[in-house]
């Protein structure tokens, strides 16, 4: 918008006979463009184009049009006449970056993003997209590379730490330690203090021991692909450990390698092992049969039966199959086994956020209790807050999902509550704003209905 601010302070100073229409089409551009309107948009640019032909900031804009619409034949078109007109530059062959990340060629947008590296701590995004797409290709020592390369840029940059001391930590424990010494406590940080426990924690234990506990501990954060290099080194140093190789099969199939076979050696070695049936509980979930899953996890709960995580994801598969009434009961068995886990509390005050249940009763104590006991967690107050909505208490709801967004305003579930309460109000701009975050940043289920809610209110998704 800076941008199109000087243009306008330019024309006026220059006096032409357009101007006015100038400034007009470029302002009904940018508003269409704003609320979701694209053919709209995209029209007002092209009349825009015909007072400043090969503008780049116009060919710009026309490009996110574009590929906001899905048009990618189009987005090429101008594309190609903004670099014909103005050459490559690192913003040029960054744009060049995002189109084929949309296409879903990862080589072509990184030969693009290596090409916009400058030296400036512009760079770091473009490192960690090379970083992830190297981790997906299990070039493990790349990825280092690119994330050591953001480090340097950005030593004060949360996330570049966090990922560089996931990827460091199988066997540089000390060098992660130190990484992961000043992130703060927040959801997106999730392991962060588990794995300085479990670094605090290790002893005598074997490299390849340690490697695995690593990727267990990856696993119950969502971060798989970090996962795969801990349980890989962990498999390939000799040591025989049936559940690290189920574990490992389970991630390689997660990230899109067959990993069964390697699931099938580990049961067949050790069928009596509580975490190879874990792993393979999972799998069968993830392959979309649930009764064969339950029946893995609950003979791996039989085995150990202390275990709070195998009763959280005993109860994730009952949700999944509908039966919420023995989901919440075994996500609260979770909570017993570890009631001072605030990750189980999240994922329990989730579900009945998530699922509307029981939010006039046993889900609103929950809910309350839980903000109690972490009256600065961003997760919980958007649960509360969403539950407040729910009951009918706007005013209230309202205050509390504020709350939430202030607390931590890049969490993505203290957006998507934020935004369903905009919605709930008519602010349909202000909802598909915090939707489109929610899309951009979110995970698995939260992603999904972000999705739908943009598709709801007519919006494209970013």
């Amino acid at each position: 918008m800076p941008r199109l601010l000087v243009l306008g302070g330019c024309l006026l100073a220059l006096g032409a006979p357009y101007p006015v229409a100038l400034r007009e089409h470029l302002a009904r551009g940018a508003s269409a463009f704003q609320s979701g309107d694209l053919g709209i948009a995209r029209e007002a640019y092209h009349r825009a184009l015909i007072f400043l032909p090969a503008d780049p900031f116009i060919l710009e804009q026309l490009y996110r049009i574009a590929l906001a619409a899905r048009r990618h034949d189009l987005a090429r078109a101008y594309l190609a006449q903004l670099t014909e007109h103005h050459g490559y530059s690192s913003a040029v062959h960054r744009l060049w970056a995002e189109f084929f990340a949309a296409q879903g060629d990862s080589y072509a947008a990184d030969a693009h993003r290596r090409a916009a590296l400058s030296g400036t701590p512009a760079d770091v995004p473009l490192l960690r997209a090379l970083a992830e797409m190297a981790l997906g290709r299990r070039a493990w020592e790349r990825a280092a590379e690119y994330l050591e390369r953001a480090y340097a840029l950005a030593p004060d940059d949360g996330e570049v730490r966090y990922a560089l001391a996931l990827l460091s930590l199988p066997d540089q424990p000390q060098r992660a330690a130190a990484l992961l010494a000043e992130l703060p406590d927040q959801p997106r940080f999730a392991a962060a203090a588990a794995l300085r426990a479990l670094i605090g924690a290790h002893g005598q234990e074997s490299p390849p021991t340690f490697a695995f506990r690593v990727g267990l501990t990856l696993i119950e954060a969502g971060q798989w692909r970090h996962a795969e290099r801990a349980l890989h080194l962990a498999n390939a140093q000799g040591a025989d450990l049936p559940a690290a190789r189920a574990f490992l099969g389970l991630a390689q199939s997660l990230n899109g390698r067959e990993g069964a076979p390697l699931i099938e050696q580990a049961l067949q070695a050790a069928p009596d092992d509580s975490l190879v049936q874990y792993a393979a509980g999972l799998y069968w979930r993830w392959r979309g049969d649930l009764a064969q899953a339950l029946a893995a996890l609950r003979l791996a709960y039989a085995l150990d039966s202390q275990n709070a995580g195998l009763a959280a994801e005993i109860g994730e598969t009952y949700r999944r199959s509908g039966d919420l009434a023995e989901a919440a009961r075994w996500l609260h068995n979770a909570l017993r086994l570890a009631p001072q886990s605030a990750a189980l509390r999240r994922a329990l005050a989730a579900f009945y956020a998530d699922e509307n249940y029981a939010l006039n009763g046993a889900g609103m104590n929950f809910l309350r209790e839980s903000l109690a006991i972490l009256p600065a967690d961003p997760e919980i107050s958007a649960n509360y807050g969403y539950a407040l909505l729910y009951n009918g208490q706007v005013q209230l709801a309202y205050a509390e999902l504020q709350r939430a967004v202030a607390l931590d305003s890049q969490n993505p579930r203290a957006r998507y509550y934020f935004a369903v309460l905009l919605e709930h109000q008519g602010d349909s701009q202000g909802a598909i704003e915090s939707y489109r975050f929610v899309y951009q940043h979110g995970e698995g289920a939260l992603r999904l209905r972000a999705e739908r809610a943009l598709q709801r209110l007519g919006a494209p998704s970013p």
